[in-house]
């Protein structure tokens, strides 16, 4: 049986911000004992869920958010940001497309 995390599986061609990598990282690797099917909006509100413990808010339009311990952990201070808008238009819009099909499978 095949696990949620398969949907992070190609990354993206192209990030919001230096951060946006960790978080997807953080998110393939919470999902690898989660197994499929995976109802779509669970998966949306929990990483919207995960989005704001990270960051204090809801991923907006325009707004840049800093994650300390992604600045923490890889070097550069510009690593701890992540984008509201890569998350919102690219990030979560593939991911349920992803899990649709997954689903399915």
């Amino acid at each position: 049986m095949s696990n949620v995390s398969i949907i992070f599986t190609p990354e993206p061609d192209q990030w919001g911000l230096r951060g946006d990598p960790f978080l997807w990282q953080l998110l393939k690797e919470r999902y690898q004992a989660v197994e499929l099917p995976y109802p779509p909006n669970v998966l949306r509100e929990e990483i919207l869920h995960i989005f704001a413990d990270l960051t204090g808010e809801l991923p907006e339009p325009g707004k840049h958010y800093y994650v300390d311990q992604f600045a923490k952990t890889h070097v550069g201070m510009s690593t701890g940001w992540i984008s509201g808008d890569f998350w919102q238009v690219t990030a979560i819009p593939l991911l349920m497309e992803r899990l649709e099909q997954a689903n399915r499978s």
